[in-house]
């Protein structure tokens, strides 16, 4: 069984014209929203930016940038899912200013 050689990989500015239609369209298939895949795919490259002088070379240069799409996707799912918007009767029963001071 032969090992493949993963260490060489293009230069950043290259990972966006190599990658980047692939990373777009990984994330638009599980965001279904084109700005917000876009602003995934953006997070990413700025991310791999930042880390790539200490990327290891155990797997393929788009292997390792969908890994970082992976968990930009979820922490935008972790951070929607907390910023949800009240309906009209979950806001009506949370506590008004004056129960606020009355319970302080």
């Amino acid at each position: 069984m032969q090992s493949r050689d993963f260490s060489h990989s293009s230069t950043p500015e290259q990972w966006l014209d190599g990658h980047g239609d692939y990373l777009f369209r990984f994330a638009l298939l599980r965001v279904q929203n084109e700005s917000t895949a876009e602003d995934m795919v953006q997070e990413t490259l700025l991310a791999a930016l930042s880390a790539h002088h200490q990327r290891a070379g155990l797997s393929s240069e788009r292997t390792w940038l969908t890994g970082i799409l992976k968990h930009k996707i979820i922490d935008h799912f972790r951070c929607s899912r907390r910023e949800q918007p009240l309906d009209e009767d979950s806001a009506a029963a949370l506590p008004g200013e004056a129960d606020a001071d009355d319970f302080f």
